[in-house]
């Protein structure tokens, strides 16, 4: 995949576009790392009192989660650094911020402390999604910048995938030993180091007179489009937070009646390896289709795959379903995001990115504190909540099939 010319003499191609993926991949290295060995935290935390097991847990729970917290508050500001000071080299400053942080906890046993740690390594996560997803827009034009921003949503789903796997087996004696994996990274600062370069545009960065604020964004197209985003984020998310509730309801358990974790990780990993179909999908369909064309197609997957699951009647046809669900997901996701930063100037791509990356990472909490809690209202099971979230995507592709309808009447 080629690229534009993002400085004189010097064409972005194949090297580029990896160094600038790599660093998506820390975003989800942020949560995955520790998930696999939260159990083995509150074990050593609570020294076998039960009694403390309800002051560790939540702890432990905010040590996993908050880093996508973070992603949500900080993201627009980090686009806002980036287009004022330089893409790359914060890119790299952040990223050995990242190194640092990330294998901090290895050497310490207080809860708070790690805690603290991982709330900075939050913030710095939210200047790498932004600032990997800017340079990407900035290296690239047209169908290889699709390419490329496409390719970060397979490539996150994959590497969610390596990383329980491999977090599991390191952490299994130790939880401390998943920390250093965080050293892992130091191989994607040198790629990016050698391969890529500040965007000569920067250079029009310097000059007050070219200076562009919030109220320069694009906000008539750009608007619309953080607003489907927030929406098929929640429903992405309802995949990927809410299958192991429905797996449970239809029987992955353990002859004690617990949810069987093992057979469960497996099934949502096998409807999480469908995102990239997708993905290759969006590859093969974005070059011949319009937005809403797209928006047709892709909310009418998620919904079909959404209203199957809620009438499938054993494990592994519902993680199949799942699979179809989340093929609609690999394809809306690149959709969203070439759109927004296509709409995007280059003295605004950094704020723009960060705005929708924020908007994206808030779809996550809304899914899991707003979207799912209301369905409970209408639908008693997980089951039949993913249903109803069927029928929520087949109507924005209805709204999709009048804008197409009413587009060739005009």
């Amino acid at each position: 995949m080629q690229g534009a010319t993002p400085e004189a003499g010097r064409q972005a191609g194949f090297l580029q576009g990896i160094s600038l993926l790599f660093p998506i991949t820390l975003s989800v290295m942020g949560a995955l790392f520790v998930a696999p060995v939260a159990p083995r935290m509150i074990e050593s935390f609570t020294d076998g009192n039960p009694d403390k097991i309800g002051q560790v847990a939540p702890l432990v729970e905010l040590i996993i989660t908050i880093p996508s917290l973070c992603v949500a508050l900080f993201s627009p500001f980090a686009g806002a650094l980036g287009d004022r000071l330089g893409r790359r080299r914060l890119l790299m400053l952040s990223m050995a911020i990242y190194i640092v942080l990330g294998v901090a906890p290895y050497a310490l046993d207080d809860l708070r402390a790690i805690l603290a740690t991982r709330v900075l390594l939050g913030v710095v996560e939210a200047m790498l999604m932004t600032l990997s997803t800017t340079l990407i827009g900035d290296f690239f034009q047209g169908n290889a910048r699709n390419r490329w921003l496409a390719a970060q949503t397979g490539t996150a789903s994959l590497s969610a995938i390596v990383v329980i796997m491999v977090a599991g087996a390191v952490g299994q004696s130790d939880w401390h030993k998943v920390f250093l994996l965080y050293l892992i990274p130091a191989l994607f600062l040198t790629m990016v180091a050698l391969f890529t370069w500040e965007p000569a545009q920067s250079s029009h960065l310097r000059d007050p007179g070219r200076h562009m604020g919030w109220s320069d964004l694009p906000w008539r197209s750009f608007g619309p489009i953080c607003l489907i985003t927030l929406f098929g984020s929640v429903m992405f998310y309802a995949v990927q937070i809410k299958l192991p509730s429905g797996l449970q309801e239809l029987g992955v358990v353990l002859p004690g009646g617990d949810y069987d974790a093992a057979r469960g990780a497996g099934l949502t990993a096998l409807a999480s390896l469908f995102v990239p179909v997708g993905t290759v999908c969006f590859w093969i369909i974005s070059p011949r289709s319009g937005l809403r064309t797209q928006f047709l197609v892709e909310f009418s997957i998620m919904g079909a795959g959404f209203v199957a699951m809620g009438h499938a009647h054993d494990p592994l046809s519902f993680a199949l379903w799942a699979g179809v669900n989340q093929i609609g997901a690999g394809m809306l996701l690149p959709t969203l995001l070439t759109c927004a930063v296509h709409s995007l100037p280059f003295e605004l791509r950094g704020r723009g990115s960060g705005l929708w990356g924020a908007t994206f990472a808030l779809g996550q909490f809304a899914c899991n504190n707003l979207a799912v809690p209301l369905a409970s209202l209408v639908a008693g099971t997980m089951i039949a909540r993913f249903q109803l979230f069927g029928f929520l995507c087949l109507g924005a592709a209805c709204l999709a099939l009048v804008a197409c309808l009413t587009l060739r009447r005009d």
